[in-house]
């Protein structure tokens, strides 16, 4: 791995997930030396740390494959997209849970970039981030489930057996009785259900501290749907009376001195909701109730119509970095 001369050019989705990974960790370097400077909590502080270290290692390495390459390193997050003395914003208890969220997105993504990467040394290179992360979210967890902090997924406590789907009722949803839940159909929502509540968090916090008013009604925008969106996946559950996980909203100060930048803040929040859409899409695959499918595709719309607001409003405060791109043939034709 530590030998990074290769005949094969590197391929543009090998790119797209180096350019992609070096902007979101040079964005979790800003957010984890900030939460490292207020933390409290000594278990949650080293597994900060560790975050931290990866974020610091991946940004290096991917500095190393990019010039290689001959292409240039992006400009992601910087020391000026954090205040690190600013007051603190979120608890310890919000910062670990945080963590553990975004270690889940990790391993989506670096699950996802191995299966893109043919050259050797970018799948050895994925699958180590894969390895360090799987390693991030079981430290995180621990420390959540050891504080009594974690919201376990609902437990089945009536017998069951093996037998096969007889009638076509099973898929019935939108009128007259249908079947309770299924465990697959509620795995997927409490995953939602888990990776909406830091969003609102994180959209309560950032609409107290960010200095332009655009990015402040757009916070609270993204509040109010995501508020909404929990809601939906909470009844159902509740319909069969499942628990829903716990809600963190009153982990967030009354702090409203901006630690980071309204840049970072609104692509953390836009990314987050992009990504939405795609986990609201796998629950939908698995979905065997044609109402819960029909929720699951109501709520992809909406979030893809806010997501593009967010890209909307990034292009139009010059904050979006364009990632690599193929050449453009015509146009330059057209300069001979």
């Amino acid at each position: 791995m530590d030998n990074l001369h290769h005949d094969a050019k590197i391929t543009a989705s090998e790119l797209a997930c180096l350019w992609t990974q070096y902007l979101n960790d040079s964005l979790s370097r800003c957010i984890l030396r900030y939460f490292i400077n207020h933390v409290k909590d000594q278990n949650i502080n080293e597994v900060l740390q560790y975050a931290l270290e990866l974020a610091e290692n991946h940004l290096e390495k991917i500095k190393q494959f990019l010039t290689q390459e001959d292409y240039p390193i992006p400009i992601g997050f910087t020391n000026e997209d954090v205040t690190v003395d600013a007051p603190p914003l979120f608890t310890d208890t919000c910062m670990i849970v945080y963590l553990q969220i975004m270690a889940i997105h990790g391993l989506t993504r670096y699950s996802g970039a191995v299966g893109l990467s043919v050259r050797e040394d970018q799948r050895t290179y994925f699958i180590k981030c894969n390895t360090e992360t799987m390693e991030l979210y079981n430290k995180a967890t621990n420390v959540l489930v050891q504080k009594g902090i974690m919201s376990r997924p609902p437990a089945l406590n009536n017998k069951q057996k093996i037998d096969f789907v007889k009638e076509q009722n099973f898929l019935r949803g939108w009128f007259g009785k249908h079947r309770p839940i299924n465990a697959i159909e509620i795995s997927g929502a409490f995953l939602n259900m888990q990776k909406t509540l830091i969003k609102i968090v994180l959209e309560l916090g950032f609409s107290q501290v960010a200095q332009s008013k655009d990015v402040r009604d757009y916070m609270e925008r993204s509040r109010k749907l995501c508020e909404k969106h929990f809601n939906i996946l909470t009844s159902m559950l509740e319909e069969d009376n499942l628990q829903a996980p716990r809600t963190f909203e009153s982990e967030v100060t009354d702090s409203t001195v901006p630690p980071f930048s309204d840049k970072l803040m609104m692509y953390h929040v836009a990314a987050l909701l992009s990504a939405a859409i795609g986990y609201y899409g796998e629950a939908l695959s698995m979905c065997q109730r044609r109402d819960l499918s029909a929720d699951y595709a109501r709520m992809i719309t909406e979030m893809a119509l806010l997501a593009e607001d967010g890209a909307n409003l990034l292009i139009d405060k010059g904050w979006m970095e364009q990632p690599p791109a193929a050449a453009d043939r015509q146009g330059l034709a057209k300069n001979k």
